[in-house]
């Protein structure tokens, strides 16, 4: 490592839930497979599990990752639980039971690593994208992208292998192709960018708090109003599909998304920028230890934000044609 940080932080969240039918078992092979060729790789790393909103009378899933996955260096995990309440406090919208990029943000502001990925817990990391961090050549202020193959659920019993992921015919669909500037198509499932860019960025969209769809590809049209580029890391990674993913349940909403469980996937994500304050992540509150690998952000009032701050957002300025650059559209 170098000055004791990891070359890459990789961050995820879940719970155990049972979310999309196998929850466990998904994140669990592919934490096997991605830790075994990074480690063959000699690529330093460190995984932050970030427990959304823990369901009581079950136990945590930060507290089941090291036993489910003995081939894992306890050395390279770290757990962070969140309050539950945090998720009512937090919410806009009813219908959702999960704040996934708030989420992330608690997980990428505590991170270590050089470079932070953001990730999931179902996402297998293809080949140019373990030869990028084996090679240490990522640039900082760069937003990194890779298009994501889903996997057809009938190959959910067999072992992960190259053989098996490379295997077009194992594809659910014909994936998407990355085109500037958004470089769009299953965005969170893989951002990668320097931490202090991040830290700079300020993370996720935590104003806009009524869904979870578009706030990934919302990222992207903040970094790029920054002025940090956008480029695809040069292959893909592969999504172990599942029931109840947001591809196959999307059609079940035309004609009423704002029923959506995810929320409504209308809105302006392509068109609104945000401005986080700086307590973005539960900055402003102390981990406390819960075990040798956890810690517990225990819940405080004074975390909570406003309901409504149009001050933190801005609009796209049609008038450039780029989209790079931004206008506000209420206060500064």
């Amino acid at each position: 490592m170098s000055g004791g940080h990891p070359y890459v932080a990789i961050v995820l969240t879940g719970r155990n839930d049972d979310h999309g039918a196998e929850f466990r078992t998904r994140f669990f092979r592919t934490l096997e497979f991605n830790h075994r060729e990074l480690t063959a790789r000699g690529v330093d790393h460190e995984v932050v599990l970030v427990e959304w909103a823990p369901q009581s009378g079950r136990p945590l899933l930060v507290d089941l990752v090291v036993d489910a996955v003995p081939t894992l260096n306890p050395a390279c995990f770290r757990g962070i639980v969140v309050d539950p309440r945090y998720q009512d406090a937090f919410s806009l919208n009813r219908r959702m039971s999960y704040l996934e990029y708030i989420a992330k943000n608690v997980g990428i502001r505590r991170a270590s690593g050089q470079f932070v990925l953001s990730t999931n817990c179902d996402i297998v990391f293809g080949r140019a994208v373990l030869a990028a961090l084996e090679r240490r050549e990522l640039d900082a202020r760069v937003v990194y992208r890779a298009s994501r193959h889903d996997l057809k659920m009938s190959l959910s019993e067999q072992p992960l292998t190259w053989e098996l992921l490379e295997n077009r015919q194992h594809l659910e669909r014909e994936p998407a192709v990355l085109k500037p500037p958004l470089m769009g198509g299953g965005t969170g499932d893989f951002l990668l960018l320097d931490r202090e860019s991040f830290h700079a960025v300020r993370g996720f969209n935590e104003v806009y708090r009524v869904t979870r769809v578009g706030l990934d590809q919302n990222f992207v049209v903040k970094a790029l109003s920054s002025g940090l580029p956008v480029r695809d890391v040069g292959g893909p990674v592969y999504h172990l599909n599942h029931e109840g993913s947001f591809q196959l349940t999307r059609h079940k909403y035309e004609g009423r998304e704002h029923e959506a469980p995810y929320g409504d996937i209308r809105w302006h994500s392509r068109a609104i920028v945000y401005e986080n304050p700086p307590t973005w992540g539960l900055g402003d509150i102390d981990a406390r230890p819960i075990s040798p690998r956890a810690s517990m952000l225990d819940f405080s009032w004074k975390a909570v934000p406003p309901l409504v701050d149009l001050t933190r957002v801005k609009v796209a300025d049609p008038s450039i044609p780029d989209g790079s650059r931004y206008r506000p559209w209420f206060g500064n």
